[in-house]
C-alpha cells in the first residue's frame, strides 16, 4: 500500500503542477481531458487512493500537452 501511495503522490503532484504551469483551471483541464471536474479534482488529491488507468493517464497528458511518462517522474 505504501508503494501505491507514493505513486499516487507523484502523479497527483505532477498533474497539479503541470495544470498550474499552463494556468488552467480545474474546469478547463477536465474539459480538455473529457472528464468531470470532480474526477480531475480527485486525481490531484494525494489523500485519494485510486490510481488513474493508463488510458486516463494518456488523456490527462494530452490535456496538459506533455508525455504520459512525465506524470510518473519524481
Amino acid at each position: 500500500m505504501l508503494f501505491v501511495m507514493k505513486i499516487k503522490t507523484i502523479i497527483a503532484t505532477n498533474i497539479r503542477n503541470h495544470r498550474k504551469r499552463l494556468h488552467l483551471t480545474l474546469e478547463r483541464a477536465a474539459e480538455r481531458a473529457g472528464m468531470t471536474v470532480n474526477y480531475w479534482q480527485r486525481l490531484e488529491l494525494v489523500s485519494q487512493s485510486d490510481l488513474p488507468s493508463f488510458p486516463t493517464l494518456f488523456r490527462i497528458a494530452k490535456a496538459l500537452s506533455i508525455k504520459a511518462s512525465q506524470l510518473l517522474e519524481e
